[in-house]
């Protein structure tokens, strides 16, 4: 048993290897059209919204090829989107995971999942992002993010890193986003506030693989 998982071990690790040196070092990849993330409707079910720029420094941080940063109103409440979109990630530039990103702002996690959206979307009946709830003092903000992984919704980044590496070697391609939608709360409305930005999540999808080639 020993022997054949260290077996297992070097035949990954050769694997790796490989990848590196004929994808990561050799390659151009593969050119897929696409729209810019700009070309995302501003207006949705009667919410309206507003873009926001990022200071030099944040998108030196980020390290994105692309990104969208909006804000949609209704009334009092604001729903965030933002999307980053990285032509390739063989050089190192790769998302950065919101639970590692709100910590540093005061935002503690309180509660975590993944959570099933359905959608209405060819081919696709429903979507399984992670969902998270950070807290400082009596403020919530409620998080729904996942990896727009070449065709498929991912919540995981590590099984992420495992679809790179495959798509790097079957199809050529790293190109990829990370998509995050998030409102905030109070510990009184946070489950009624999770709700509605489900339901913002849910009809506002099919727009996001527009953007983010399958």
């Amino acid at each position: 048993m020993r022997q054949r998982n260290a077996l297992l071990v070097t035949a990954a690790i050769l694997l790796a290897a490989s990848v590196y040196v004929n994808f990561f070092l050799n390659k151009s990849e593969a050119k897929v059209p696409r729209e810019p993330l700009y070309s995302i409707p501003k207006l949705f079910d009667g919410w309206e919204s507003t873009d926001q720029a990022f200071p030099t420094k944040v998108l030196e941080n980020l390290g994105v090829d692309e990104y969208l940063m909006r804000r949609f109103t209704k009334g009092k409440e604001s729903v965030w989107l933002y999307v980053g979109y990285y032509k390739s990630q063989k050089e190192g530039a790769m998302p950065h995971s919101p639970r590692h990103c709100y910590p540093g702002s005061g935002f503690n996690p309180i509660k975590n999942d993944t959570v099933t959206i359905p959608v209405k979307y060819p081919g696709v009946r429903e979507i399984r992002p992670n969902r998270y709830v950070f807290a400082k003092g009596a403020e919530r903000e409620i998080v729904i993010y996942w990896y727009q992984s070449r065709g498929r919704v991912i919540a995981d980044e590590y099984v992420e890193k495992l679809y790179l590496i495959r798509d790097a070697i079957l199809r050529n391609r790293s190109d990829g986003a990370l998509v995050r939608f998030s409102m905030a709360a109070t510990a009184e409305t946070e489950e009624p506030a999770t709700k509605r930005l489900l339901a913002f999540v849910s009809g506002f999808y099919p727009n996001i693989p527009r953007v983010i080639p399958d």
